[in-house]
């Protein structure tokens, strides 16, 4: 009787471990970065770039609305600038399938945009050389442009939807 006690207990804990083994955060497997929350993301963005005078978003501007809108999955929004005036958009995401699902639809309808992502957090670059600088944090592209390709040679990795593109490539 012990014996088959011993065994069932034993097979338990194996599935226990194995299940709990294989659950992983979505962009982990891709080495993306996690940040938690905005200070998070601040403390990537400025070992990178500079990212100072981090303020709430609010008024008008890039994804004001979208983080307003529960579907997109977006968690606090906030913004933050270099000295030449470049402003960076760092989201929190709640969701990052609700997030890739949202940027396909819009992207259908000719909006979307092109964000860097990480595990738990998207940033908006104002331009392609600070974008270029925070791929050596291990964010990656993500966008669901129709006609965007990417060349032989770069990163493609899975994302959570079909039809959208997750690379280092940085088109000009």
């Amino acid at each position: 009787m012990r014996l088959k006690r011993t065994a069932v207990l034993g097979a338990a804990l194996t599935a226990t471990v194995t299940v709990s083994g294989c659950s992983s955060s979505w962009g982990e497997d891709a080495g993306l970065p996690k940040a938690g929350d905005l200070a998070g993301i601040e403390r990537i963005v400025s070992k990178h770039t500079m990212c100072s005078d981090l303020r709430a978003a609010s008024g008008d501007g890039s994804m004001n609305e979208e983080a307003k809108d529960p579907s997109w999955g977006i968690g606090e929004r906030a913004v933050c600038g270099d000295d030449r005036d470049d402003t960076l958009t760092l989201l929190t995401v709640t969701d990052m399938e609700k997030f890739q699902e949202a940027n396909k639809k819009a992207a259908g309808q000719g909006g979307g945009g092109r964000f860097l992502v990480g595990q738990d957090f998207a940033i908006v670059a104002a331009n392609n050389g600070v974008a270029e600088k925070l791929k050596a944090s291990g964010t990656l592209l993500f966008t669901c442009e129709k006609d965007f390709k990417i060349p032989q040679g770069y990163r493609q990795e899975e994302l959570l939807v079909d039809g959208c593109a997750l690379t280092d490539y940085l088109p000009a």
